[in-house]
């Protein structure tokens, strides 16, 4: 029995960073991560095979309330990361350098030009550049593009070596982490959670539970409804720094391709949005599109091999929307997922909100929007 704490479960970044919060309040907290071990790969799973872009201007353009909680994250993330780095002794590339956007036509540019005034709407800096301007801020740009939608505020982080950092983090916090501990039943009594049973008949008592275990969320036993939660594949390809174009920008389509610098030198690219179920492969047709899509942007990508291929499984939830705080349906359960392509990025601000909640805390009234109760009206 956990006394007085809060059982998370799954040790991603939507798990660990409400832990994190907790410790920092003082609440002890056991964390049950599926994986055998902290170095097991994370590939499969949404925090390690994700890009690690921090652009909330960029993913979301029609919620303003998901917007707002967006750039609040990514405000949150220096503090969030140098805390992280500090625990597990890792730099995690973290850089704010801005971010471009590619128009191809006149109707990409007219977009753009209706998305930046919408940023600007919102207090967000947002400007429409043309080619000349973009290359000054990027050099190497595709110069088939009519204009730039220039991002400044947007950033990016090293996903893999966050995946790899959170663990260790997380124990040296103080939380205690329990691994090859899959969950497989919430347990509860009298209309409350009374603990969690695991693979293998083990089970875990505690009165708290948050439930961040990614697009694998709805799949639990014991839920008191059924999660809208399911995954989406993305699949992403990695540039060696020895022929990956040099880039100090994050740089994108309108369409979802996007390329990713990192610290080491190497490229990302990505990425698709498909609906397959729990298939984790990477395929011909989506390498195909990610290639051809970097390549408009950045020339020199033309005929790069990628020197490594992976996909990872998004939590995606029916509206698109994350699924924060309490279910008003079992007294003790709170919710950590549904973050779809976001969850590097809200993972700070949301993990506040749930620490704020389970400590008693104003959590502020804005996590109500993302509540899973807005499902029963729906």
């Amino acid at each position: 029995m956990i006394e007085d704490g809060v059982l998370v479960v799954g040790a991603g970044i939507a798990g660990a960073a409400v832990a994190l919060e907790l410790v920092e309040r003082g609440r002890p907290v056991l964390v049950l991560e599926a994986r055998h071990d902290r170095g097991a790969p994370p590939e499969r799973v949404a925090t390690g095979a994700s890009a690690g872009m921090l652009a909330p201007q960029y993913e979301i353009s029609d919620d303003e309330a998901l917007i707002r909680l967006a750039v609040a994250s990514r405000e949150r993330h220096p503090a969030f990361v140098r805390h992280v780095e500090q625990l597990a002794g890792v730099e995690l590339g973290l850089r704010m350098r801005g971010m471009l956007v590619a128009a191809f036509s006149g109707e990409e540019r007219r977009r753009l030009e209706a998305d930046a005034a919408g940023h600007r709407d919102l207090g967000l800096s947002a400007e429409v550049v043309g080619p000349e301007d973009a290359l000054r801020l990027q050099p190497g740009l595709s110069p088939e593009a009519a204009a730039w939608l220039w991002l400044p505020d947007e950033g990016r982080l090293d996903t893999q070596r966050l995946a790899a950092a959170l663990p260790a983090a997380l124990e040296a916090s103080g939380a205690e982490v329990r691994y090859g501990a899959r969950v497989i039943r919430i347990l509860e009594r009298g209309g409350a959670v009374w603990g969690v049973e695991l693979e293998g008949g083990d089970v875990v008592r505690a009165r708290r539970l948050v439930l961040a275990a990614g697009a694998w969320s709805g799949r639990v036993d014991g839920l008191p409804r059924a999660l809208p939660v399911r995954p989406v594949r993305g699949q992403m390809l990695r540039y060696a720094p020895s022929a990956a174009p040099v880039l100090s920008r994050l740089v994108a389509r309108r369409d979802g391709v996007y390329m990713v610098p990192r610290i080491d030198g190497t490229v990302l690219a990505g990425s698709t949005m498909e609906e397959t179920g729990f298939d984790a492969s990477v395929t011909p047709a989506g390498e195909a599109r990610i290639r051809s899509g970097a390549a408009s942007l950045v020339p020199a990508a033309a005929g790069l091999e990628p020197v490594e291929r992976w996909a990872g499984l998004r939590p995606l939830s029916a509206d698109g929307a994350p699924i924060l705080g309490p279910d008003p349906a079992l007294e003790g359960l709170y919710y950590a997922t549904g973050y779809g392509r976001n969850g590097i990025l809200l993972g700070p601000a949301a993990g506040a909100i749930l620490a704020a909640q389970l400590a008693g805390g104003d959590a502020g009234p804005d996590w109500r929007t993302f509540s899973v109760a807005r499902f029963d009206r729906a």
